[in-house]
C-alpha cells in the first residue's frame, strides 16, 4: 500500500526512483499552470529592485553594494545578462519561473517520495506560488537545496562537484548559506580526508568566506546593529506558515510541531539527516526572531528543510514512523495545495499591487517623458521595471532614482513624512511641469492644489502598494 513516501517497511531503504518520464510530464504541467499566474502577477518592490539594480548599475556598483542590499551577488549576476540586453521585465519572470520548474522537476526524478506526494509538493504553495510567481532569490536557493540532495548519495565519489553546489549555495541568501553550512558539516563530520575531499572542503570554506564579505555590515547602513527585540512570535509563526500556510498560527504551530517530531522520530538512525534538518532550522529561528522575519517566503524554509531530510535520510528510515510521517506530510501539503489554488485566482482575478496599472496609465497618457516625485521610495519603485528609461524624483532623497540603495540616507528618506514630501517637491520643481505619484491618498486634494489623475485598483496582496497619481491644479490642461 502506498503511503505517500517511498519507503519500504521491510527493507527501511527508499524505493526505486521516479522515471524521468513522470518527471518531465509533472514539470511541463506545472510551467503550463504556473505561467497563466505569472503572465498576470504584477511585480511589487522586492521583485522590482534588483532588476532595477542590474538595469541601471553597473557591474563595480552591484557587487560592491551586496554589503547594502543583504544578499550575495549571485542572483543579480544572474539577472544582470537579462537587462544589460535591453529585454523588458517579463523576461526576469521567465527566467525565474525556469528554475522553479527544474526544482520541481529534479525532485520529481531524484526525491524518495512517492508520485502523490511529489504532485502535492509541486502544487503546494512554496513552490506552486511563492517560490515561483513571486520571483526573488529564493527560487535558485531551492533549486541548489535539492542539486544538493540529489548530489549527496555521490558525495564521496564527487566531492568537488558536490562542493561546487554547496559554493553557489552558499552565495544565494541567509536562508542558502545555513543549508549549505548544515551540508558542509555533515561533510566534515564524516572524517574521510583523501586529497579530492580536502580540496571540496577548502571550496566549501572558501564559498562561506566569500558569502560574509559580501554582507558584512556596511559602514553607513540602512539600520544601526544587526540584533534587535526578540519577535516572541517568529518561531511559531515560521513553524505554522512553513506547513500550514495561512491558517491560525495556533493551530499551525501544534500541526507543525507534531510533524516535526514524527519525522525526527522516523529520521533517528541516521544522525546526518537529523542534524541537517535541526542545525538550520534552529540557526533560521534566531535569524527570524532576533534579526528579520520576511513574511511567508521565510517561513517555506522550514517546509524545504523537512522535505529535504527525509530526502538524504530515506535510506535509514524507522518504518514504524513511516506512516504517520507520511500522512501528516501529504495532509500539509494538500492543505497548501488549496492555499496555492487560492491565490492563484486571486492573482488572476485581482492585481497583487498597483504598479502594472501605474504604468500602464502613464505610458498611455504619454507622462512618462514628465518628471515625477515620488514617496514613499520603496513603495514607487515597483511602478519603474515597466517604465524604461524613466526615473522618479525620489522627494525623501531628494535627488532622482530608480533602485534603492539601503544605507542610511536611504533610511532617512523613509522617515520623510508625506506632508514633507509634498513641500519639497513643491520646492524643487516650483513652477515647472511636473507630477506627484503618493501611495497614500491626499485628502481633498484641490485644498492641496493639486487634481488627481489616476488612482490604482486596491490590491489583493501589496495594499502600501496602491498609488494616487496628481498634478498640480495651474499645470493641469
Amino acid at each position: 500500500m502506498e503511503t505517500g513516501v517511498n519507503w519500504d517497511p521491510r527493507t527501511l531503504v527508499a524505493s526505486k526512483p521516479a522515471s524521468r518520464t513522470f518527471a518531465v510530464l509533472l514539470g511541463v504541467i506545472f510551467v503550463v499552470l504556473v505561467l497563466i499566474v505569472v503572465a498576470h502577477h504584477e511585480p511589487w518592490r522586492d521583485e522590482a529592485d534588483p532588476w532595477l539594480y542590474v538595469r541601471d548599475a553597473g557591474l563595480a556598483t552591484i557587487l560592491a553594494r551586496t554589503r547594502y542590499v543583504g544578499i550575495p551577488a549571485l542572483w543579480f549576476l544572474c539577472l544582470a545578462p537579462l537587462a544589460k540586453l535591453g529585454l523588458p521585465y517579463f523576461t526576469q519572470k521567465i527566467l525565474h519561473l525556469g528554475i522553479a520548474t527544474a526544482s520541481v522537476g529534479q525532485m520529481a526524478w531524484r526525491a524518495p517520495f512517492s508520485r502523490l506526494t511529489k504532485l502535492l509538493i509541486a502544487f503546494s504553495y512554496y513552490f506552486a506560488y511563492e517560490y515561483s510567481v513571486i520571483v526573488r532569490s529564493y527560487a535558485i536557493t531551492v533549486l541548489l537545496t535539492f542539486a544538493a540532495a540529489a548530489l549527496y548519495p555521490q558525495r564521496r565519489e564527487r566531492p568537488v562537484t558536490f562542493a561546487v553546489v554547496l559554493l553557489l549555495l552558499f552565495n544565494c541568501n541567509a536562508q542558502g548559506f545555513f543549508i549549505a553550512g548544515a551540508f558542509a558539516v555533515v561533510f566534515v563530520l564524516e572524517r574521510r580526508f583523501d586529497r579530492r575531499r580536502i580540496a571540496a572542503i577548502t571550496i566549501m570554506a572558501a564559498a562561506a568566506v566569500l558569502a560574509y564579505l559580501q554582507v558584512r555590515t556596511p559602514p553607513d547602513p540602512a539600520r544601526e546593529g544587526v540584533m534587535r527585540v526578540l519577535n516572541h512570535d517568529a518561531f511559531a509563526w515560521s513553524v505554522s506558515n512553513a506547513f500550514l500556510p495561512a491558517l491560525p498560527a495556533a493551530i499551525g504551530f501544534v500541526f507543525g510541531m507534531v510533524l516535526l517530531l514524527v519525522v525526527t522520530l522516523a529520521l533517528r538512525r541516521s544522525r546526518e539527516a537529523v542534524l541537517f534538518l535541526w542545525a538550520p532550522l534552529a540557526a533560521l529561528a534566531i535569524l527570524y526572531s532576533y534579526v528579520w522575519l520576511g513574511g511567508l517566503r521565510h517561513a517555506g524554509f522550514f517546509l524545504v528543510l523537512t522535505l529535504v531530510a527525509i530526502w538524504i535520510g530515506a535510506h535509514d528510515i524507522d518504518a514504524r514512523w513511516a506512516m504517520p510521517a507520511a500522512l501528516l506530510l501529504n495532509l500539509a501539503l494538500f492543505i497548501s495545495t488549496i492555499v496555492s489554488v487560492r491565490y492563484a485566482i486571486l492573482d488572476i482575478e485581482r492585481p497583487f499591487t498597483g504598479a502594472a496599472d501605474m504604468a500602464s496609465f502613464i505610458q498611455q497618457q504619454r507622462l512618462d517623458a514628465v518628471p515625477i516625485a515620488a514617496h514613499n521610495l520603496t513603495q514607487a519603485e515597483a511602478i519603474l521595471p515597466m517604465l524604461p528609461g524613466t526615473k522618479f524624483w525620489y522627494a525623501g532623497l531628494g535627488e532622482y532614482g530608480t533602485y534603492m540603495k539601503w544605507d542610511a540616507a536611504f533610511e532617512r528618506a523613509l522617515n520623510v513624512t508625506y506632508p514633507e514630501a509634498e513641500r519639497r517637491s513643491r520646492e524643487h520643481f516650483g513652477g515647472g511641469r511636473w507630477l506627484l505619484l503618493f501611495n497614500v491618498e491626499i485628502p481633498d486634494p484641490a485644498a492641496h492644489g493639486f487634481r488627481l489623475l489616476h488612482v490604482t485598483p486596491e490590491p489583493f496582496e501589496k495594499t502600501d502598494e496602491r498609488y494616487w497619481l496628481y498634478a498640480p491644479l495651474w499645470k493641469v490642461r
